[in-house]
């Protein structure tokens, strides 16, 4: 029974990973298809790997001493780090432009 379950999990990634590539394939082929499109897109996710770059320099490595019993590593600390100081970089950033662009709107009449 328990090597019904493996097969099963097994089926399940690869579909989820068909999938994904599936949907990041017709995305890149039909961003290709208009080449301003393609520009912009890609300076975002330049943007997006500038900020997780940031974010991982700036995250510590540390591990606290309450953690220690779930074997937690520093590199594994340091990627968490990471993930949430990007996380909470790029919400200030939507927030930021949500806060701009309705106030632009107010103060331009």
């Amino acid at each position: 029974m328990e090597s019904l379950i493996n097969i099963g999990i097994i089926l399940t990634y690869l579909m989820v990973a068909f999938a994904a590539l599936a949907a990041i394939g017709f995305g890149i082929k039909k961003m290709m298809q208009k080449t301003n499109n393609a520009k912009k897109t890609l300076y975002s996710i330049g943007g997006l790997l500038v900020i997780m770059l940031i974010s991982y320099l700036m995250s510590s490595d540390e591990v606290l001493g309450s953690y220690e019993k779930y074997e937690i590593t520093a590199s594994t600390a340091k990627r968490v780090g990471m993930g949430l100081t990007t996380f909470y970089l790029l919400a200030i950033g939507a927030i930021g432009a949500v806060l701009y662009a309705e106030l632009s709107k107010v103060f331009s009449k």
